[in-house]
């Protein structure tokens, strides 16, 4: 039992004119010198100290990002320098307890590695009530908030529960206490997209690791495009609050979720990996558990955690792929330095882990992508595999005794319309287009509804295409 010393909280902060000119003068003296050959010293010129902090020479190194913790590069190599690596903008500051747990490369084998997932699932992990693939992703959570300033793509995590008390904001304390050795502040979610947003670059300009959002209101189904797409990017580019300039700041925040069955929906769920506890009992906080305080047990245990997280990612075979290796899912990168590496882990231990599998299973489970499986299954029933117009769908849901497929097509197309309502085929046609070339899977089959223009009516034509489900790549 080895209990690491708290790190020092660190953040990133723009220095104001004043504290840029204290800084230069501590190195620098200016000052003015009069007939007699007196010197003075005084403060440098405001339109200096303005010049020095926009320099575009490039003579000035640029900081995107603090690191508490070494991290594992994609050739095995460990980054753990002290103070700035300039050629990727990381501040490192790691203790020196930290760095002495870590394992050397060639110590992270067959074996240690199966020992350590063991550890990680069946001692740290032993009360989180989840399946093998909730604690697979848990440790992948962990794994990727030490890998973050790598990773040019990264998946956000939900933690689910159909009961309050079932120990969500428990498992995510863990973690974040693990890796950081922090515990967690806790962010509120805001139904309003414009206040998402300017929070959103308000933590991306200070670099923090993580945003837990916590307790968000039963039930909801979770979607910003804000989140989506810095999820998918390096960088996060928005308007700075109360100033006319745009702000270019870095987007390796990883974005953690909790609440009482909520999900990701529409282009999220395909971004998101879901951790699902499951309980028994009206009143899970009081089961029997074998750490009755698990946060404090993983404090003092968090050198045996980190040294396990770090030879899982270090015994990691595809570390020694090549440069251009074929990766799985859409976070390539992620999927090099942490999925695979994970997937090893639980391999050795009898447990067959997919990260695509389960990526695709969240994009099954949105309710806006079963929809239009429903609706292109219903179309494909009903017209058949031919080419049709947009009349010819206009017709099946305008008829008065139209059947179950059609008011399926119907309620997709436009949900909560009056059953009486006629609708055009111009109308059908536009809501039609919201869906071209969106594959989505049914059962073992994948459709998709294309567009072509029929070439002797000249009018645009649709077709539901099926193909077999994919299996390689995202």
């Amino acid at each position: 039992m080895t209990r690491l010393p708290a790190p020092e909280q660190w953040v990133l902060s723009v220095m104001s004119e004043m504290e840029v000119a204290e800084m230069i003068e501590k190195h620098i003296e200016h000052y003015v010198e009069d007939a007699d050959g007196n010197r003075r010293s005084v403060h440098y010129p405001a339109p200096f100290v303005r010049h020095y902090m926009n320099r575009d020479d490039d003579a000035l190194p640029t900081v995107v990002a603090i690191a508490t913790a070494p991290i594992v590069l994609a050739d095995g190599g460990l980054l753990a320098p002290r103070g700035l690596d300039s050629l990727r903008g990381i501040q490192f500051i790691i203790p020196e307890e930290l760095r002495a747990v870590v394992p050397r490369w060639e110590d992270c084998t067959e074996d240690a590695v199966r020992k350590a997932m063991e550890f990680l699932c069946d001692d740290w992990l032993v009360d989180v009530a989840t399946d093998d693939d909730g604690k697979c992703s848990i440790i992948a959570a962990a794994l990727t908030l030490i890998e973050r300033s790598l990773l040019d793509q990264r998946p956000c995590f939900f933690v689910t529960a159909g009961r309050r008390g079932s120990g969500k904001t428990t498992a995510l304390t863990m973690l974040i206490y693990a890796v950081t050795g922090i515990l967690p502040s806790a962010a509120a979610w805001s139904t309003n997209e414009e206040e998402r947003r300017k929070a959103l670059l308000a933590y991306f300009i200070a670099g923090v690791p993580y945003i837990l959002w916590d307790n968000i209101a039963r039930g909801s189904q979770i979607s910003c495009p804000h989140i989506e797409k810095s999820c998918t990017a390096a960088y996060y580019s928005d308007r700075k609050l109360g100033f006319s300039e745009t702000v270019n700041t870095a987007a390796a925040t990883i974005h953690l979720f909790t609440g009482n069955n909520i999900r990701a929906k529409g282009d999220l769920a395909s971004r998101s990996l879901e951790i699902r506890l499951d309980v028994d009992r009206v009143d899970p906080e009081n089961r029997e558990v074998v750490h009755p305080f698990p946060v404090e047990w993983t404090g003092d245990h968090r050198a045996e955690i980190m040294a396990a997280l770090y030879t899982i990612l270090l015994g990691n075979p595809q570390l020694k792929a090549k440069r251009n290796a074929a990766g799985k899912t859409r976070f390539k990168m992620w999927w090099r330095l942490v999925g695979s590496g994970v997937e090893h882990a639980a391999k050795l231990t009898g447990h067959k882990l997919d990260f695509q599998t389960l990526l695709l299973a969240q994009e099954e489970d949105d309710e806006e992508s079963a929809s239009l499986a429903d609706m292109l299954e219903a179309l494909a029933t009903y017209l058949g595999d031919a080419t049709f117009p947009a009349s010819a769908v206009t017709a099946m849901i305008n008829s008065r005794s139209r059947p179950e497929d059609a008011q399926i097509v119907r309620d997709v197309l436009f949900p909560g319309a009056m059953a009486e309502h006629v609708f055009t085929a111009k109308a059908v046609a536009r809501m039609l287009k919201k869906h071209i070339d969106e594959p989505v899977q049914s059962g073992q089959r994948t459709l998709v509804l294309r567009r072509t223009v029929d070439p002797h009516s000249k009018v645009h034509v649709y077709r539901i295409v099926i193909t077999r489900p994919q299996t390689e790549g995202a």
